[in-house]
């Protein structure tokens, strides 16, 4: 599939209208991921692709904020209507900017347990999360304290699908909301230049830790570099998928 590509491209010179083919990034089928209830009616299968040059966008009716990041699509389909596939899948596009073009991967699903952040809860809840963490470790000493409930409770890190979006730097300002209805998006996927950090570790594979430190690339099993080594929201409207989507990086 390909789309006519938009924005601006920094890392090589491809003319603004030129029509590009869009990188698969993901794809789940309903029946690997039971416990995710965003597919519309008639679909089950997720297919999220972008197109691996930066673009920028300004105002805030667009999709990414401000910020520059792959231009991204969110496709929902049926697996009744997927045919022709490949018997030798094709080889990558190896044209973009080195952190968009993912590594393939097999995807193996895992349910977690986790809560919103603090943040989107309000003030008041905020603070309660702040004295509960300072009374469960008062052996802390203060220059030391660790925001434990974020880093080991709350927003998974990681490339997950559905569950609570990842805490924006820019802060909370209330839902994200669709630009054509007005309506509340819903938080689809997040795509992660890193599955965890020095803070959020306990959610590292257990073997993990028993690894020698020169050999932990698995914390980048994609290749996939955001930012600053940020993560990409990915929301999308609830009422209709023809919606835009819209996507930031935090």
């Amino acid at each position: 599939m390909q789309f006519a590509y938009r924005g601006e491209i920094t890392w090589d010179e491809i003319p603004a209208d030129a029509t590009w083919p869009m990188l698969p990034v993901m794809q789940v089928y309903a029946r690997d991921v039971p416990w995710f209830d965003g597919f519309p009616k008639d679909a089950d299968v997720l297919q999220i692709l972008w197109c691996p040059f930066q673009h920028y966008y300004e105002g805030a009716t667009v999709p990414y904020n401000g910020i520059a990041a792959p231009f991204v699509h969110v496709r929902y389909r049926s697996s009744r209507d997927l045919s022709g596939g490949f018997s030798t899948p094709p080889e990558p596009l190896a044209v973009g900017e080195p952190g968009y073009l993912p590594s393939p991967c097999l995807l193996r699903p895992e349910p977690v347990t986790e809560y919103p952040h603090a943040g989107a809860l309000g003030e008041e809840f905020e603070a309660r999360v702040q004295e509960w963490e300072t009374a469960a470790f008062d052996d802390m000493d203060p220059e030391d304290y660790e925001p434990r409930f974020r880093w080991e409770l709350s927003t998974a890190p990681g490339w997950k699908l559905g569950g609570h979006e990842p805490w924006n730097y820019q802060g909370y300002g209330g839902p994200v909301r669709c630009h054509s209805c007005g309506s509340e998006m819903r938080f689809v996927a997040a795509a992660a230049s890193l599955e965890w950090d020095g803070g959020t570790a306990s959610w590292a594979p257990a073997e993990f830790l028993d690894e020698p430190v020169h050999r932990r690339r698995r914390q980048e099993p994609t290749d996939v570099r955001l930012g600053s080594s940020e993560t990409m929201r990915i929301f999308t409207c609830p009422v209709s998928p023809e919606h835009p989507v819209i996507s930031d990086l935090q």
